[in-house]
């Protein structure tokens, strides 16, 4: 920070400057929560967009008024914010009650009107797969720190078979102190599935898709006070990690945080790219909002190419909150919906890791001011939001879908299709390799297509038109396959994909050629794995350095105008 920032800081600060004996009061007491609870949480002065934007590196910033600042910060991150000399306030954390914040019985937690213990969720969850066994059943998706499971269940009409249908998924408090999204994915789930063969738009949902929900993320965090309350919850997981810090940025690379990533987000991550959710939510509380993509960077940098199309389902979702919410309810910001870096910006939020990197379209939705909902308050939650969930599933149902398929044999094309002069790197979709099925959602218009694949001519689709809350089905048969050696990307596959740091890529050549292998990461570096060598056609495999994590492009160049390129995922 500069001095003169620092300075007008001071000057415009409504916090008087602490003395000598507050400064220590205040640290003898930051350092207890530290090592009762591994995390801290500051109020300060909302400083100039110089100054947040250097604090965002220290600390985890959670809310930012026109006046004020909220952010936690582990035992090292407090001791480099005192180095700064900002004024502050310690957010004292509420004393646990076992007694009030948990359930007795199973009887009571499906009420939902009150928070499970952690074995009673694992049972819960169980529960719903065994009594619904056609349309419900249950995942693992990996186990937290301290042994919890990370749970996921999948609707759908066909729950045993991958269908041909857009996949989409809610999740919940990653940061486990954010609790009241978690008992409204349970209540969700027991309303998709007890509402199902009733007809109407819980039928048309769970018929027309591959509905996952996830409603504990961070277990550790939330039962950090012990399996039987949720009173002593915390943000971060065991390893004092915020979570929604943790994955791969756009800007700012593999690792925003300076951390490895957290087993939590190597299993969310391994889960994510084995499906293509098609939209999806993650839900937090400390503010009352729906949160847009990017996260990284504000409006005034850089848009979603679908910036139209997010705002028009985040003010859908607000304004049917407010039809049945009293008044005040999520009208924070723009009436209750945010540009995420407009409001402040923040790294390796997942938000941005789906829609950048997996060509998702996810938003974040803060759905209470209290970050612990009182018990009390559950069922309220549920009535504002419950209309607005259902809705912004149905979402996924509408834009663009159909198949990619060759002319003459029918087989899939594992194609990519996009929108020239709208779409950008992060915004356009690509057809199943195995099925061909595509989906995308998008603005209402008339819009020109262009479809691409190895192998064949590019395909323009005009004049396709789209529509708010109707689905536009294309049928598309690519033709005329290019002689393979006018082709610029022959068949190249390689696997597996995420890969363990160390481990070994496989990859094929459709044909004997001169090859260089590169791998670039988000920040530039380049790693030169094969020189200008003659490599044979078919298999070959590379043995990746043992000191590279993250999200990494591997290139392929052969003296033949072969090019190849792809993103790789390397885990630690």
């Amino acid at each position: 920070m500069t001095r003169t920032l620092i300075a007008l800081f001071f000057l415009l600060s409504s916090f008087p400057l602490t003395g000598q004996q507050q400064a220590l009061s205040l640290r003898r007491q930051a350092e207890t929560i530290l090592k009762e609870r591994g995390e801290v949480r500051l109020v300060f002065p909302r400083p100039p967009a110089e100054v947040l934007r250097e604090l965002s590196h220290i600390l985890s910033i959670d809310r930012v008024d026109s006046d004020s600042v909220e952010a936690y910060a582990g035992a090292e991150a407090y001791r480099s914010f005192l180095k700064q000399q900002i004024p502050y306030r310690l957010w004292l954390p509420a004393a646990a009650s076992k007694g009030v914040m948990t359930a007795a019985t199973m009887q009571e937690v499906t009420a939902w009107d009150v928070y499970p213990t952690y074995p009673q969720y694992d049972s819960v969850m169980h529960s719903f797969a065994a009594d619904h066994p056609g349309i419900c059943r249950i995942d693992t998706l990996g186990t937290t720190v301290n042994g919890r499971l990370l749970l996921a269940v999948k609707i759908s009409d066909n729950v045993l078979q991958d269908e041909d249908e857009p996949e989409f998924f809610y999740t919940s408090t990653m940061h486990g102190d954010e609790t009241g999204g978690y008992v409204l994915l349970l209540h969700l789930i027991d309303s998709l599935l007890s509402g199902y063969g009733h007809g109407g738009q819980i039928q048309r949902l769970v018929d027309s898709l591959e509905i996952w929900i996830n409603p504990l993320a961070n277990p550790d965090g939330t039962y950090h006070g012990g399996d039987s309350t949720v009173g002593g919850a915390t943000r971060y997981n065991a390893e004092g990690i915020d979570l929604n810090r943790n994955y791969p940025d756009l800007v700012k690379g593999p690792h925003p945080d300076g951390n490895d990533y957290a087993v939590e987000n190597i299993a969310m991550m391994t889960f994510l790219q084995a499906h293509h959710f098609v939209m999806s939510a993650n839900l937090h509380a400390g503010s009352e909002v729906v949160n847009y993509p990017w996260d990284s960077w504000n409006s005034s940098e850089r848009t979603h190419a679908d910036n139209g199309w997010f705002i028009l389902i985040s003010r859908n979702y607000a304004d049917t909150v407010h039809a049945h919410a009293p008044a005040g309810y999520m009208t924070y910001l723009d009436n209750g919906i945010t540009n995420g870096g407009d409001w402040y910006e923040i790294s390796g939020g997942r938000q941005d890791y789906v829609t950048g990197f997996l060509h998702g379209r996810e938003v974040t939705l803060e759905l209470d001011n209290t970050k612990l909902t009182p018990p009390e308050n559950l069922i309220s939650l549920w009535n504002y939001n419950k209309r607005s969930l259902l809705n912004y599933m149905e979402e996924t149902m509408y834009g663009l879908g159909g198949y990619v398929t060759d002319y003459y044999s029918g087989t899939p094309v594992p194609a990519k299709i996009e929108i020239p002069g709208h779409d950008d790197e992060y915004s356009f979709t690509v057809a199943d390799s195995t099925t061909g099925y595509f989906r995308r959602p998008v603005p209402a218009g008339t819009w020109s297509l262009q479809v691409t694949a190895t192998g064949y001519d590019t395909l323009i689709l005009p004049d396709v038109e789209t529509d708010t809350g109707r689905l536009t089905w294309l049928a598309i048969r690519m033709g005329s396959p290019v002689r393979r050696e006018e082709t610029t990307s022959p068949q190249v596959k390689i696997w597996p994909n995420p890969v363990e740091e160390g481990g070994v890529l496989y990859f094929t050549l459709p044909r004997e050629e001169h090859c260089t292998v590169l791998l670039t990461s988000v920040t530039g570096r380049q790693i030169r794995l094969i020189d200008n060598r003659l490599l044979q056609q078919g298999r070959h495999s590379l043995s990746l350095p043992g000191d590279i994590r993250g999200v990494w492009m591997i290139t392929i160049r052969g003296e033949n105008r072969l090019v190849f390129s792809e993103k790789i995922l390397i885990l630690p």
